[in-house]
């Protein structure tokens, strides 16, 4: 003989709520092409108490920073990414139009980095150690 009486079903697992001990540091716009990769760093920033809003592509940064749905204090950006800019033109396009905003610039690639340093850029190892891109970005905008 079965029982009419069924236990009520367990409440789905809520996310904790965010620690109101964390001071955001501010936010970034993160520009990264490979989803994995972007995945694993916003999950660093965020940790770092960072705000960070995602592009997939330097294209898709200038629309979101167009439409001024994110005022990034910092966009961080991979050179190597496909589309009409890469990291590097985004990043040269952006001190002409918005000067005041600091970039910082990520690559994998040895090839890059004298890019990055002929423009005058930050630049940051891929992959690039959680401390690393916390002490990089803590520090105060250079020039």
């Amino acid at each position: 003989m079965t029982s009419p009486y069924r236990p009520p079903a367990a409440a789905p697992p809520t996310a904790p709520d965010a620690d109101p001990d964390c001071a955001t540091t501010g936010t970034v716009l993160y520009v990264e092409d490979d989803p994995l990769g972007a995945q694993a760093t916003v999950e660093v920033l965020r940790s770092l108490g960072w705000r960070v809003q995602h592009a997939g592509s330097a294209d898709a940064a200038l629309e979101i920073l167009e439409a001024g749905g994110c005022e990034p204090d910092v966009v961080l950006a991979d050179i190597a990414m496909p589309g009409e800019f890469d990291g590097m033109e985004l990043a040269v396009h952006l001190r002409t139009i918005r000067p005041s905003l600091r970039v910082v610039l990520m690559t994998g690639y040895v090839s890059e980095v004298h890019r990055a340093a002929w423009g005058g850029f930050e630049l940051l190892p891929k992959p690039c150690p959680a401390s690393v891109l916390a002490e990089t970005l803590a520090r105060p905008r250079r020039g």
